[in-house]
């Protein structure tokens, strides 16, 4: 909490020998193997070719981002360093993450910045985005003291460790009776500080029948022995001591008591369960690292090899979506209630308009929005373009001359002379149009 990180490594280290802690802890950053990523470019033919260029130049490897996960997992906060390579031909920039070991910082509240000692003994300041350096972290002011999973971890572990001490030493009295035997009377115990000759021969005796290496034993005559069990039932207190340590370890990590089934019994995580039950924890970790390598490597390594960060690519992950297939299957619920709505309007006689099913369709939650086809029976409006008045007139009466009907007269018992002639009659107004 005083960020000084020597003696909290040294902690995590010693609690991931602790089966309750080292579960969830492993469940926690274990996406990191499976979850892909890539650089998305910005747009453009010259965002594209930067993009093309970083793959190839920046060398984000796997286990180091595994292991800088755990690192901000358990302390809030975790340091990397960039290593710069000139490329073969000289004309770039490569640069590759590395872990930097945390043991080695500490925030000096003087400067208000953390620093790390070199391998020259010297101190260094550790400034995120500068080129050398990379901070991840979840909070921006004092994170290890915020959202650090060993601050409660500790008294797990703490705790876990003296209940399974006790509980060692419960089932150790439960397992192993205890003799006590009597000398006969006039029978000396001791002689002076030492044992008299017979005392010690009986006490063998005991001892050799408690452990189980003899068989049987002979007693002086008049002796007493009595056997001594221990029955007392408060091994059920350690044992309700440890399972909710087990318990707390796993909400202290995922944020649940267990991904699947029962802590302790619990079958294995999927990943897509996981995000769906502790997805604010991980989702968390997975923003916090792209927001940190972005600004601290992507756009540092593009205004070195380009001159400025603006085209410069984003780092992110591919995260499964547990939301998709409830969202596919309530997407098609919805376009089905709404094609009922439908038939059952024009089932019963009512106008169904575009803007009808529009507004439908937005109630719905429908897009894109269907679009009705023009119906058999309806008559589709003719828009004609403007035109002069006096050429409508002779078009009407050319048309009355050869015995056919005025524009906008419905005939549906029309002859093919008749039809023909109407053809002639309007291929005439359209030439004198």
């Amino acid at each position: 909490m005083r960020g000084v990180f020597a003696l909290p490594v040294r902690l995590a280290e010693a609690i991931r020998t602790d089966d309750a802690l080292f579960v969830p802890y492993c469940t926690r950053i274990d996406p990191q193997s499976a979850l892909s990523t890539r650089l998305e470019p910005v747009g453009g033919v010259r965002g594209e070719a930067i993009a093309r260029a970083a793959r190839g130049s920046i060398v984000l490897p796997r286990h180091v981002l595994k292991a800088l996960h755990g690192t901000l997992v358990n302390h809030g906060v975790a340091v990397g360093r960039l290593v710069h390579e000139a490329n073969e031909t000289g004309t770039r920039v490569d640069v590759r993450l590395e872990e930097w070991p945390l043991e080695h910082v500490r925030y000096d509240y003087e400067r208000g910045c953390l620093t790390t000692a070199t391998d020259g003994g010297e101190r260094v300041d550790v400034l995120h985005g500068d080129g050398h350096w990379v901070v991840l972290r979840k909070c921006g002011v004092l994170p290890w003291a915020q959202e650090a999973c060993l601050l409660p971890a500790a008294f797990v572990w703490a705790a876990h460790a003296e209940a399974i001490g006790d509980w060692s030493a419960t089932t150790r009295a439960h397992g192993l009776a205890k003799i006590v035997g009597q000398l006969p009377e006039g029978v000396s115990l001791s002689d002076g500080e030492e044992l008299t000759a017979e005392a010690a021969a009986f006490l063998e005796t005991l001892q050799s029948l408690a452990s189980g290496e003899a068989a049987a034993g002979v007693a002086p005559a008049g002796s007493d022995v009595k056997w001594m069990s221990n029955g007392s039932s408060a091994w059920q207190v350690f044992d309700a001591s440890v399972l909710s340590r087990e318990k707390a370890a796993a909400r202290i990590y995922l944020g649940t008591d267990a991904s699947l089934g029962s802590v302790g019994g619990a079958p294995g995580v999927d990943i897509s369960t996981l995000f769906g039950i502790s997805s604010t924890r991980l989702q968390g970790d997975i923003v916090a690292i792209e927001t940190g390598i972005n600004t601290g490597i992507v756009q540092p390594w593009t205004a070195i090899n380009y001159g400025s960060s603006r085209y410069a690519p984003r780092f992110a992950y591919l995260l499964p979506d547990p939301d998709e297939t409830r969202n596919r299957e309530e997407t098609a619920a919805n376009r089905e209630r709404l094609l009922r709505d439908v038939e059952r309007l024009r089932e019963l006689g009512f106008l169904v308009t575009q803007e009808l099913v529009a507004e439908l369709a937005i109630q719905y939650g429908v897009s894109p929005v269907p679009v009705l086809a023009p119906s058999a029976d309806r008559a589709v409006p003719l828009e004609l373009a403007p035109t002069d008045l006096a050429k409508v007139v002779r078009a009407r009466e050319a048309r009355a001359s050869q015995g056919l009907p005025a524009f906008g007269d419905q005939r549906d018992d029309l002859t093919i002379t008749e039809l023909a002639a109407l053809g002639e009659a309007q291929g005439e107004a359209e030439g004198e149009a």
